[in-house]
């Protein structure tokens, strides 16, 4: 009788799906215990804000998001903040061609540049009589701790594991440094391929 050998290759596919399905239904579960323990003590002022930013991300049809939902919906608010912002600059003169780092602040509600630049004062004005995209800033700041949480807490495979859209704002929670939520945050932008740098500029 004839057989036919089953390569390694076939193995170690299987043990990586099988390692997949095994990380997935643990998310899960840590997710709906994050859940429960929620329910039964009440939401902080933290899960509040972040449920507030994630019910901003467009869900499926059944209610469900993932965390690279989050990320892929951060890189698009960046795409378009940076080319709308960096339009309206040039029109002010700013010279959009050099990097400058933006900061917000949670105490004054304010972006401005941080450190010194030629065109600081007509940047900071800008940003004065444009509270919609101080408010989108803000947004895409915290979005991003979210995903950095995410990136530093599961794997890659996982990222793409839908949850409820209260249980991942939950996870997130469980999971996320309060002090660094609290704290304000920065991106460094400049006109280009490549605006933002993911550069957490604390102040």
């Amino acid at each position: 009788m004839s057989t036919q050998s089953i390569g390694s290759n076939s193995y170690l596919d299987a043990y990586s799906l099988l390692q997949a399905a095994t990380e997935q239904k643990q998310l899960q579960e840590e997710a709906a215990k994050v859940s429960r323990e929620q329910a039964q003590y009440g939401t902080s002022s933290m899960g509040q804000d972040i449920l507030s930013y994630l019910s901003k991300i467009p869900a499926g049809s059944d209610g469900m998001l993932s965390f690279q939902d989050v990320d892929d919906y951060r890189e698009e608010m960046e795409t378009r903040w940076d080319v709308e912002v960096m339009a309206d600059l040039k029109e002010l003169g700013v010279d959009i061609t050099q990097q400058f780092p933006l900061t917000y602040s949670p105490t004054t509600g304010k972006v401005t540049v941080s450190g010194d630049h030629e065109d600081k004062a007509t940047i900071d004005k800008y940003f004065e009589d444009n509270p919609d995209k101080v408010a989108d800033f803000e947004t895409i700041v915290q979005l991003g701790k979210l995903t950095a949480t995410a990136e530093d807490s599961i794997s890659l495979d996982m990222m793409s594991t839908d949850l409820q859209l209260q249980s991942l704002a939950w996870w997130f929670e469980d999971n996320t440094d309060p002090t660094s939520w609290f704290e304000g945050g920065g991106l460094l932008a400049f006109s280009g391929s490549s605006s933002y740098k993911g550069l957490n500029l604390t102040v």
